[in-house]
């Protein structure tokens, strides 16, 4: 189906153009078929330069280089869109919580402690402080994205404050942080997601400070790169970025968890 106007963006077309100079759609158009679609995906995924795993292997083996071309070069059409590359990590994450459901040790309350309680208004307390948890860990769970969402701007903010001398802006910051996290999600989903179900309750602190060190080693390498950063001082910088980035995550959690439960008790 050849015509001499863009069917998207209705530009005329020389006779000797493949794709449109406006919009880059294509001219020749196909009607789509199961074995174009299934083409079209493995394109998407295994395109040798743009690809989302091309992309993805970019971010983890060579981290700092992916960012500074990508947010200070601005070679945006060499690689796969990172933020549709995110989404789908994010996705599978939420499909993994469904089938090992990390949250579900994640109690304030045991059964021992509740076995403990003396009096009925105890007992009730107890028992209403386990229903609130267990709707946090199921919100937690299911909402893995959303959370994704909340505290990458959070994250992205200590590290704008932390190093406001350098040359990104927040929302390059706020970039920044969204591509290193599409391979810190995949790690913790596909390492940390199975093992909190599997070790004792007692060794997830120890798995928790485990998946923040490997946080920390990743971004170090990413921002030592992106940032040119030289010295002992200013790639310890980066570790207390992470660790301010947790604080005030950690305090905006509490906050939402106390509103919460006043709202509901």
């Amino acid at each position: 189906m050849e015509s001499m106007y863009c069917v998207n963006c209705n530009r005329p077309l020389n006779p000797d153009f493949k794709v449109c100079p406006e919009c880059g759609q294509k001219i020749k158009i196909h009607r789509f078929t199961l074995s174009h679609i299934l083409h079209e995906l493995l394109h998407a995924f295994t395109h040798a330069d743009k690809g989302a795993l091309h992309l993805l292997k970019e971010l983890a083996i060579r981290p700092g280089i992916v960012l500074q071309e990508y947010i200070l070069e601005g070679k945006r059409k060499k690689y796969f869109n990172p933020f549709t590359l995110l989404l789908i990590i994010l996705g599978f994450s939420v499909f993994m919580n469904s089938i090992f459901h990390p949250f579900q040790k994640n109690q304030y309350i045991t059964q021992e402690q509740m076995a403990k309680a003396k009096t009925k208004e105890e007992k009730a307390v107890y028992q209403r402080v386990t229903e609130v948890q267990a709707n946090i860990n199921v919100f937690m769970e299911k909402k893995t994205n959303i959370m994704t969402f909340i505290t990458a701007p959070i994250m992205a903010f200590a590290f704008w404050l932390v190093f406001k001398g350098k040359k990104l802006n927040y929302s390059e910051h706020l970039v920044s942080y969204l591509m290193l996290t599409s391979v810190l999600s995949l790690i913790s989903t596909l390492t940390f997601v199975p093992l909190m179900t599997t070790i004792n309750k007692d060794w997830i602190p120890l798995l928790l400070a485990v998946n923040l060190l490997i946080q920390i080693i990743y971004t170090t390498y990413a921002y030592t790169k992106l940032l040119r950063l030289k010295g002992f001082g200013e790639i310890a910088l980066v570790a207390a970025a992470n660790i301010l980035g947790m604080f005030f995550t950690m305090l905006m959690v509490m906050i939402a968890t106390i509103v919460y439960f006043l709202v509901t008790w």
